[in-house]
């Protein structure tokens, strides 16, 4: 693993501070770690009262990211780059059940916003617990 050396603004690691001083990171994910940070900000973002059914468009994303793991119970190794290639607007808008929450009635899911937030979160989550 690359070493992750702290900038001066550790105390308060905003989405920018990541991308100007951690894209050479190199973070080692399960597909859970992306599966979690994708439920938890679902959830987060949601503006309407009703629940959303949260299985099906976790199953479809797991679908879709999956083969990036020889195995699954092993993590892999992932770059800012290539971590970005799993979470970005453009995958979640090819996955009919998450384009689903961009349609919600009476206000949706912006999927640029929740790929932000989920990308910004595992990194953010591996930079200061390693």
């Amino acid at each position: 693993m690359t070493e992750i050396k702290t900038n001066d603004r550790f105390d308060k690691l905003t989405n920018n501070d990541i991308s100007t001083h951690y894209k050479e990171v190199e973070v080692y994910l399960f597909p859970s770690c992306l599966t979690s940070a994708l439920a938890y900000w679902i959830t987060k973002q949601n503006p309407n009262k009703s629940i959303i059914e949260l299985k099906p468009i976790l199953l479809a994303y797991k679908n879709y990211i999956i083969d990036n793991w020889e195995n699954p119970l092993i993590p892999e190794i992932f770059t800012f780059d290539s971590l970005q290639e799993l979470i970005s607007e453009p995958v979640f808008a090819s996955i009919p059940e998450m384009l689903e929450l961009n349609n919600m009635l009476p206000d949706f899911i912006d999927l640029y916003a929740l790929a932000r937030n989920v990308f910004y979160m595992i990194l953010r989550e591996q930079i200061t617990q390693a």
